[in-house]
């Protein structure tokens, strides 16, 4: 269980935020900003998270045909291994997935989404069903705010130097082509995906905004982009 708290955009560390992205997104207005706008703050037992206005998110999530990019902010209250999971992330946990390092990220998108959103986990990414098999996949499935969503988790950061808006570029255009390809492919009935990406500060934040302007069209279909900012080492090393 947990707490929203609705915090003025006038409050000091709000300001500290919304300083660095009032810059950008003077510039660059396709973007919109959540936090810009009324900020609320989930308490919870693990972690505490600033989101935008949920309006937005819903709206975002809910239209067939509406894309665009969510901000959120995760300040974890304990370490991954000693947090209280849901249902869903306890299942996913125990579930086998398809190899690579970023279970604690997939885990904990999802709890994200469960416990600011309301998500309800449906299948597991080895429990999706493709044909043909073999292609992208994405990780896990989910229905939150009455719609079936797919949703695929990836990190921004770069070992052994600075993340650039170069960097975002490539990450969003390879994942939102997997996104594509895994829905086409997909036996089941999600009605769009999210891409769910994990920044490591603000400053990447802002360049995935940036990055997300250069993308075509038809390769953000309708995927909503959710980037959570977290200073969590866990989420980046696992």
């Amino acid at each position: 269980m947990g707490i929203v708290v609705r915090q003025a955009v006038t409050t000091t560390s709000s300001r500290t935020v919304l300083s660095h992205n009032r810059r950008f997104y003077t510039r660059q207005n396709t973007i919109e900003d959540p936090l810009l706008e009324d900020a609320q703050i989930y308490v919870g037992e693990n972690f505490v998270v600033k989101h935008g206005n949920l309006f937005n998110l819903r709206r975002k999530v809910c239209s067939q045909n509406h894309p665009g990019v969510v901000f959120t902010e995760l300040r974890p209250l304990k370490p991954v291994s000693q947090m209280s999971w849901s249902n869903g992330a306890k299942r996913m946990r125990t579930c086998p997935n398809a190899g690579g390092s970023s279970e604690k990220s997939e885990v904990l998108s999802f709890e994200l989404l469960q416990r600011c959103f309301g998500a309800d986990l449906q299948k597991t990414e080895m429990e999706v069903q493709y044909f043909p098999e073999g292609g992208a996949i994405t990780d896990y499935t989910c229905e939150m705010f009455s719609t079936s969503l797919g949703v695929s988790v990836t990190r921004a950061m770069k070992y052994g130097g600075d993340f650039t808006v170069e960097d975002a570029e490539r990450l969003l255009n390879k994942k939102l082509h997997g996104v594509l390809r895994s829905t086409k492919n997909t036996m089941e009935r999600w009605s769009k995906q999210i891409l769910h990406v994990w920044a490591t500060s603000l400053a990447v934040s802002v360049l995935i905004a940036e990055a997300y302007n250069q993308i075509p069209k038809d390769l953000k279909s309708n995927t909503v982009v959710l980037v959570t900012v977290t200073e969590n080492n866990e989420v980046f090393s696992n």
